[in-house]
């Protein structure tokens, strides 16, 4: 395996080593611009029911560190983008793409520059995807503000709206937007924006910080839509014209970059940077919390949580000690197991094992997620025990997995390849009532 696989892939330790050099740029672009697919013939064990059989895989010309896949609604098409930290002067590698699930052809690209994709895309019901993009100035590097961006499903600009303006110091966390039935975005930014599906204000909240608000709202089935952010208590906001309905204090300096996920019900959980996850009612009291320390561990929760049709909670551990971990929660906020690496390879710490990934919960009783070792596993969700496992060729960081109907699973690694894997699932468990990143796969943000 590569020497890059082992280093990880924290903001901090990107920024102090410029790993972009060990990347060609022409290797990049003869690839991204030859059509990038490769297909895999060698089939794995089927009778495993956790096996997953590479049916393609595509490379883009950057990293994709911080974006998602997501699905159009006929599961036709998987979008996805790149970014990459200390983009040098002049590099205008960065993309959005949109590629066909059957076999990772492009249907379209829209070039970014120098700008960095800064979310997952979502879909709206129309078909328009909106991603955020944090805009980069090209001779300097230095960040500028940040815009949603509208593209129709055919890829081109529909429209855009500033909801950062300025340089953020902020460069930790994803601004995910959330979409409602009917069409409305809700997005952070240096306020929390509803944002009309004409790209017209339709009002804004919590005033203008010196910080960017680097999270995602969710909606709950209601339309009550819920921000947290390192700056803002869990707060609930009417969506008709942002007043507040409630706000929920959290822990003091519980910094949360991870988006919320709502349970079904209507609890929502709020994973926290000092390793706390709340449980909150959709009253706007603490049910419950998990302290990281009580189960014998220390680290930092990025993954966003996932919720099946029992109530039982998944998600994943960074900077972890005694390592890095996946874990699954009973509905009372008590362990049901810990999933941990067992099979590292000699000289790779554990704490290499960072999951940023939310867990996609598939039939079949399956977990699945991605790992900065660069390996996407699938567990048994009754004991978190391995039903398989596969190597990408780089780290995951926070991508988190689609999975499609046919039991097929997108996700990318930092080489910006992306992946779809085929798996003996029949798809997103539709009885859980929060089944992966976002919600579904169209990364809605909503219950």
């Amino acid at each position: 395996m590569e020497l890059l696989k082992y280093h990880s892939t924290t903001e901090r330790r990107f920024r102090r080593e410029n790993i972009f050099k060990l990347l060609p740029f022409l290797v990049f672009m003869s690839l991204f611009f030859s059509g990038g697919c490769k297909h895999h013939d060698n089939e794995p064990n089927p009778e495993n029911p956790g096996y997953f059989k590479l049916v393609w895989k595509v490379r883009l010309p950057a990293w994709t560190y911080y974006s998602s896949p997501a699905l159009n609604a006929d599961q036709s098409v998987v979008y996805t983008g790149t970014s990459k930290f200390n983009v040098l002067s002049g590099d205008t590698t960065q993309v959005f793409v949109a590629l066909n699930t059957s076999d990772g052809k492009r249907r379209w690209t829209y070039h970014l520059g120098c700008n960095v994709l800064r979310s997952a895309p979502a879909i709206t019901p129309d078909g328009s995807v909106l991603i955020v993009v944090q805009l980069t100035s090209c001779e300097s590097g230095i960040i500028t503000g940040d815009e949603l961006v509208s593209l129709s499903s055919a890829g081109t600009k529909k429209w855009s709206y500033l909801i950062n303006h300025g340089a953020s110091p902020v460069d930790v966390g994803l601004s995910t937007p959330a979409i409602a039935p009917d069409g409305t975005i809700f997005v952070a930014g240096d306020s929390l924006y509803a944002i009309n599906p004409d790209g017209t204000l339709k009002w804004r909240a919590l005033g203008k910080f010196d910080e960017m608000m680097r999270n995602s709202p969710v909606i709950g089935s209601d339309g009550t839509v819920y921000m947290v952010s390192h700056n803002v208590p869990l707060t609930a906001f009417n969506p008709a014209d942002g007043s507040v309905k409630w706000s929920c204090e959290l822990g003091i300096n519980d910094h949360c970059f991870a988006s919320p996920s709502i349970g079904p019900d209507g609890t929502i959980y709020v994973p926290t940077s000092p390793g706390i996850l709340y449980a909150v009612s959709d009253q706007g009291s603490i049910k419950w919390t998990f302290v990281l320390s009580t189960a014998g561990f220390s680290g930092l929760f990025r993954s966003s949580p996932t919720i099946d049709k029992d109530g039982v909670i998944y998600f994943g551990l960074k900077s972890g000690s005694p390592s890095s971990a996946l874990f699954a929660l009973n509905p009372d906020g008590t362990v049901k197991w810990i999933f941990e690496p067992s099979d590292l390879p000699s000289g790779v710490p554990p704490d290499h094992f960072d999951i940023y990934s939310s867990p996609a919960l598939g039939t079949d009783s399956l977990v699945f997620f991605g790992q900065e070792f660069g390996r996407v596993y699938a567990l048994n969700k009754i004991d978190g025990s391995v039903t398989g496992m596969y190597e990408t060729s780089q780290g995951i960081t926070w991508p988190s997995p689609a999975l499609d109907d046919k039991g097929v699973l997108y996700i990318n690694d930092l080489d910006g390849y992306v992946f779809a894997l085929k798996t003996t699932t029949t798809g997103l468990d539709p009885d859980a009532p929060w089944p992966k990143y976002r919600g579904n796969n169209q990364n809605c943000g909503r219950k």
